[in-house]
């Protein structure tokens, strides 16, 4: 018993376990990111400094409006070249001059990939880019080396931590990963570079970096995986209606509340294949429903379950089956809608539903399989 009890312990907490196995969303530690000292220092002069940046750059984006990046990103050069003059990674000690650098190319990286997006042909992030495709690979490559260039600082473990992590998931939501293996992932899921044939220097560089982190790291950047959700549902029509419901689940991350790709804003789809409920009526229990349904779409705002068949309970010796189409509204693990109850033995229908508000919670507790 103490081996059973120890072994899933170990399953539900350790990173690689809980990764290739069975995990609880939530809790995984494998998907969350390192604390970042550097970001988050308590050293006055590197926040004085980093508030008096913030104000010029404010100035900038109010005179310049709708042309602000390019003038931004020239003052931040030129404050980047400043603090390299003056700073020697090799400086024993952290010095208010490191942070500075630090953050600086920290913000460097965060307004060429959420704002600047592309310049020309050099593209930072596909993910918001109106390039189809990357010409080159310049753009990522420029992230990756001022993300190692922190790291050369040596700041503080966390924070050597936290970039690396940074850049894995830079490289998957940005799209740059998918980019590099395009239809063969099999160079990442066998860790074997020489299986990456007929692509530029640079995308096989970014590629030996992401492994090189997820190996330093046991970060995991991916955010898709297969759950299986338990909730409680209940509905109301003649009768008040309550029970659960047991699904399984495509989710896209494992916050239901966040209903968009975190660069792209494309949609999180939340999607069941196949679930079932069973309902008992408050009113008088010796009347039950039990239901099942295939393709439930529940993201983003609308909950779609038009295949949806059950059996009443509790009218006769035999359970009268029916069919209930469900659509409505959903967010995060909350759902609530209209459903029709159409029973198809025609002597039972004036006993049961017709017309049903319908509404209930549900969350993906538990993750079957990898991240992908």
């Amino acid at each position: 018993m103490k081996n059973i009890i120890l072994s899933t312990i170990l399953l539900l907490t350790s990173n690689v376990f809980a990764q290739k196995f069975i995990g609880i969303p939530f809790l995984d530690k494998c998907i969350k990111m390192s604390p970042c000292d550097l970001c988050d220092t308590k050293n006055p002069k590197t926040i004085a400094y980093m508030d008096s940046i913030e104000v010029q750059l404010d100035k900038i984006i109010t005179e310049e409006k709708s042309n602000w990046q390019a003038p931004t990103m020239k003052l931040i050069d030129q404050e980047i070249q400043r603090y390299s003059l003056s700073n020697t990674s090799a400086e024993a000690g952290l010095s208010h001059h490191k942070e500075i650098l630090g953050r600086l190319k920290l913000l460097k990286v965060k307004l060429l990939i959420e704002h600047v997006i592309s310049v020309n042909d050099t593209v930072y992030n596909l993910a918001l880019s109106e390039n189809e495709t990357l010409k080159d690979f310049s753009g990522v490559t420029e992230i990756n080396n001022l993300l190692e260039d922190v790291i050369s600082l040596n700041i503080s473990e966390s924070t050597n931590t936290y970039c690396r992590e940074l850049r894995m998931k830079y490289m998957y939501e940005s799209y740059a990963l998918e980019e590099i293996y395009l239809e063969d992932f099999s160079w990442y899921e066998m860790n074997d570079l020489k299986k990456l044939k007929g692509i530029s220097e640079d995308r096989v560089n970014a590629a030996k970096i992401f492994l090189a982190d997820e190996k330093t790291t046991e970060f995991v950047p991916f955010s898709d995986f297969i759950g299986i959700g338990i909730g409680a549902v209940g509905a109301y029509g003649k009768g008040t209606w309550a029970g659960y419901e047991i699904t399984d689940e495509y989710v896209s991350y494992s916050n239901p509340f966040m209903l968009n790709h975190r660069i792209s804003g494309g949609s999180h789809i939340r999607a069941s294949l196949f679930g079932t409920s069973y309902l008992w009526n408050m009113n008088d229990r010796s009347k039950q429903d039990l239901t099942i349904h295939i393709l439930n779409f529940k993201h983003p705002y609308l909950n779609i379950n038009l295949i949806q068949f059950g059996a009443h309970y509790g009218l006769a010796d035999k359970g009268k089956w029916f069919y209930r189409p469900e659509i409505g509204f959903s967010y995060g693990i909350f759902k609530l809608g209209y459903s029709y109850n159409l029973t198809f033995d025609k002597s039972f229908r004036s006993q049961t539903e017709k017309s049903m508000l319908t509404f209930g919670i549900s969350y993906p507790l538990f993750r079957v399989g990898d991240y992908y």
